[in-house]
């Protein structure tokens, strides 16, 4: 007789490792490979989820306690008022609390309660017929699954109700199938199913308009803080600039003096003090702007057209000769109109004295039609590698003008000069 012989050398290597794959899948499994493992069944799985249950009862809102025990209470009083020559019994009273409990819990698992008393209420039918209380449970069980679900999981649940509420009938009828009750019960039952889902797309596009809203205002809040930074940088630059061009014109022109008469820079250097403090004083206000402290007033007012005066004075003393055309102007103009058109002229003088070999501009400020006119016009070409393109003074005159509905535009004259004309809206306050 030939009996096999044993594995050996490269054929029992495999063979073993086979053999120790197949125990330690045994062994991760519970004593099975992973395709012949046992599932869990469903009811295993139902009491798994029993703690989660128990916690969602002891939690449970007041209110649905409530309409578990005004659900137990016309159970049990439906028979009694002798309705359908129902009686009372022990089993009907624990098939009538059965049912009654998963009310407590129907925000939670609408579609379980919905099982759970649809089951109940059917046995109940059957021992004691509380046909009233009934609907009215169920009424309350469908407004919940559609008030907590979707369209989708409504419209089944509608279809499944068609049997349901037919053999509801059957079971409590003496006569069989009656159409009438059939369709009245099932009528009523649809319709608290079409109030919830009513009642919950209702609440989604409230919950939509107000999140909208709370968009809207967000957008609104960036929106301002945007305008706030804009509004803070052009002030910002028209301080700075204006007055750093002024006090660099300033010392250059004190160096070029010192070099030939050194006895005659002093009036020079003095308005390089008085410029800069200036300056520092105007940041210092728009700084204050910022961060003001409780009960502080600015440092320094807002320039309107009454301080165009000292600025074209302060000009003046950079060895430029400015002739100030300034109309007479009634007092209800707005102030941040006023303001703007200071900023205006301030930031043409300043690319004067940046940009250009002017030695003469015009600055002229009318009213005219409710609307203020300025138009600075200087009388010089662009200084060496200077092309005049738009930069951030341009940009600014032209966002501060837009931003209290004018507009402003500047260019090159015909002789070569620059021009900046600006028309900003002043409506009169009513009297």
């Amino acid at each position: 007789m030939n009996t096999p012989a044993p594995a050996t050398g490269a054929d029992a290597g495999p063979a073993r490792k086979e053999s120790d794959a197949t125990s330690q899948t045994r062994s991760e499994n519970g004593g099975y490979p992973s395709r012949h493992r046992p599932s869990l069944s469903g009811a295993a799985r139902w009491l798994a989820r029993a703690p989660e249950v128990a916690r969602a009862l002891r939690e449970a809102p007041e209110i649905d306690v409530a309409w578990a025990l005004a659900a137990f209470v016309g159970l049990m009083a439906d028979p009694g008022l002798g309705w359908d020559g129902g009686h009372l019994s022990a089993a009907a009273v624990v098939l009538a609390g059965a049912t009654s409990l998963p009310l407590v819990v129907r925000r939670r698992y609408p579609l379980g309660a919905l099982v759970a008393v649809t089951a109940g209420l059917l046995a109940c039918l059957a021992v004691f017929h509380p046909n009233v209380a009934a609907v009215g449970i169920m009424m309350v069980v469908l407004y919940t699954v559609g008030l907590q679900g979707r369209r989708l999981r409504s419209l089944l649940v509608a279809a499944a109700m068609a049997p349901v509420v037919t053999a509801a009938v059957v079971i409590t009828s003496k006569t069989g199938l009656e159409a009438g009750a059939t369709l009245a019960r099932l009528a009523l039952l649809l319709a608290a199913l079409a109030a919830g889902d009513a009642h919950r797309g209702r609440m989604a596009l409230v919950q939509a308009r107000t999140e909208e809203t709370v968009r809207q205002r967000e957008a609104a809040a960036v929106h301002r803080f945007d305008e706030e930074r804009l509004r803070l940088a052009h002030e910002l630059h028209d301080t700075i600039a204006h007055s750093l061009v002024g006090i660099n014109t300033q010392a250059a022109a004190a160096v070029h003096l010192q070099r030939k008469q050194p006895n005659e820079s002093l009036e020079a250097l003095e308005a390089i003090v008085r410029s800069s403090a200036d300056a520092l004083a105007e940041l210092r206000s728009t700084l204050k702007i910022v961060r003001p402290a409780a009960g502080e007033a600015p440092l320094r007012p807002a320039q309107s057209l009454a301080d165009l005066h000292e600025l074209v004075e302060g000009v003046r003393g950079a060895g430029v000769d400015i002739d100030l055309q300034l109309d007479a102007m009634p007092r209800d103009i707005p102030a941040a109109t006023a303001h703007g058109a200071y900023r205006i002229v301030q930031e043409s003088l300043t690319n004067v004295l940046r940009h250009s070999n002017a030695k003469r501009a015009i600055v002229r400020v009318a009213l005219a039609d409710y609307q203020l006119i300025i138009e600075v016009l200087d009388d010089g070409h662009a200084a060496p590698r200077d092309s005049r393109a738009p930069g951030q003074g341009l940009q600014g005159m032209t966002e501060r003008a837009a931003a209290l509905g004018g507009h402003c535009e500047a260019g090159v004259t015909l002789d070569g000069g620059w021009r900046v004309r600006a028309r900003l809206p002043a409506l009169m306050a009513s009297p």
